[in-house]
């Protein structure tokens, strides 16, 4: 019987990887642009023939989201991302400041790293192919084991469309032994200069690598707060969509809403006739117990159930079409699972005095487990957006739209994106992965006669200055 060793031969092949990847970020720059631009071009191609039987293999694999959800929004990506793309530089390009008249060119960053998080996992790994190939960066992609199986073969077929246009294989490519010796050897090597960790929060890596940027993506404790002047109608519609969208797996989506206690009755209501199931107190400690273990941990098996089918675990009956359950809690718990990040259709609500208490209270929320990444409030008090926009310690703040669609670009003007981060990556000022975060920018400088001959006459000056007080303080000294 012949004993195989799975770590060495992980280690071995992320080994691989590093060196293919140097191979092909060398080869990428010598290729022209039209060759780039047609490789992309083949890959969309690709995306669309196929778009519909991934995210079903996706689906299958993992049973995560709603896969008409994901195909729908993978779908509009295809559609805009090359509009969106227009709104950034390209590689090669000189960049001028608008403000300091600095001068830039735009570079390929280097081999990037990317894990794929299980849900959204065909749109993310085509985001970032693309963008990585748009900016000629070969890309490593991990996927998570609950769609592998999925990603390896987009992956593998992508890299055949690769060769076939460029004549190389090691543009994309993916672990397929994963261990965490080859997970150490891929975050740790010198040659990677982007590591894109988009994974769930209780799988972060550990990572060592002070030569790479770190982005690390993340679903978020996301909170909104509804005033006492909004629109409730409208923003318990929005509220709604965004959380039941792909059963709560958006990146950015809310989690809790704040909401002013002159607000709630109606807030409730239309909450309730859009979909909403308020549980009372002893429904969602039983479903509380159903969704999470006795640590507290979530049971990854039940990651991204729709509404329906968490009142059916939980033996919860009603007649009403239910998209999104809500949970009702007096106070912030750092015991309570529902007031942190949760990957399920679940809202917690919290009803406060004013917008004062609101605001300490989103505060509490967002420092609770340290994920606060997005805030959304629905307000017509411009001073109470403005005091909401100073003083939350979040990446971004949402007005009037909801934090879901609005996080990833869909109902705001943030960058379509659809991994996001609450921390800047130095010299970034986006936390949505864009373009920028493929380039690297090299400063250049050009000579300036006007500066130049400014200087020699500031030392000219200087000289005659020095000796003028050479001559006074001589006179002084003989006297």
């Amino acid at each position: 019987m012949k004993i195989i060793d799975y770590d060495l031969l992980s280690l071995q092949e992320a080994r691989i990887l590093i060196e293919d990847a140097v191979i092909a970020r060398d080869s990428l720059k010598e290729f022209k642009d039209n060759q780039i631009e047609s490789l992309k071009d083949q890959i969309k191609l690709y995306m669309k023939k196929n778009l519909k039987s991934l995210t079903h293999m996706s689906y299958e694999e993992s049973c995560y989201g709603n896969e008409m959800d994901e195909y729908n929004l993978a779908n509009f990506y295809l559609e805009n991302i090359d509009e969106e793309l227009k709104n950034f530089p390209k590689v090669f390009d000189v960049i001028k400041s608008e403000n300091t008249k600095e001068v830039f060119v735009a570079l390929p960053k280097g081999t990037i790293l990317a894990y794929i998080a299980p849900y959204l996992s065909v749109l993310t790994t085509f985001q970032i192919i693309y963008m990585a190939i748009s900016a000629r960066n070969p890309v490593i992609i991990v996927a998570n084991k609950k769609v592998k199986k999925t990603i390896i073969k987009m992956v593998e077929e992508i890299t055949d469309i690769c060769y076939e246009n460029l004549y190389l294989r090691n543009v994309v490519s993916i672990l397929k032994i994963n261990s965490d010796l080859s997970n150490e050897t891929l975050v740790e090597s010198e040659e990677i200069s982007l590591i894109i960790e988009n994974v769930l929060s209780d799988e972060k890596l550990s990572i060592k690598n002070k030569n790479a940027d770190h982005f690390l993506a993340e679903m978020g404790n996301n909170i909104v707060f509804i005033d006492k002047n909004a629109d409730l109608e409208s923003v318990a519609k929005e509220i709604i969509a965004s959380k039941s969208f792909n059963n709560g797996l958006l990146p950015g989506v809310e989690q809790a809403v704040v909401v002013d206690h002159e607000a709630y009755d109606g807030a409730k209501n239309y909450f309730s006739s859009n979909g909403a199931y308020f549980l009372t107190k002893e429904e969602h400690i039983k479903l509380q117990k159903i969704l999470y273990d006795d640590s507290l941990q979530i049971r990854k098996e039940l990651i991204g159930r729709s509404a329906k089918e968490l009142l059916k675990m939980a033996d919860i009956k009603t007649d009403r079409d239910i998209k999104v359950l809500i949970v009702t809690k007096p106070y912030v718990s750092i015991n309570s699972p529902y007031s942190k990040e949760k990957y399920h259709p679940i809202l917690s609500m919290y009803i406060e005095d004013d917008w004062l208490n609101a605001c300490e209270k989103c505060v509490e929320l967002i420092l609770n487990d340290e994920k606060g990444q997005s805030l959304s409030i629905y307000s017509n008090d411009n001073y109470v957006i403005e005091q909401f926009i100073e003083k939350k310690p979040v990446a971004r703040v949402l007005v009037n739209t909801s934090t879901g669609f609005g996080t990833i670009g869909l109902s705001s003007n943030l960058p379509l994106s659809f991994i996001v981060t609450n921390k800047q990556i130095t010299g970034q000022k986006s936390t949505s992965l864009n373009p920028n975060h493929f380039v690297r920018y090299k400063q250049i400088a050009m000579k300036d006669d006007n500066r130049s001959n400014k200087f020699k006459d500031f030392i000219n000056k200087s000289k005659e200055g020095s000796n003028l007080f050479k001559e006074v303080y001589k006179n002084i000294k003989d006297s």
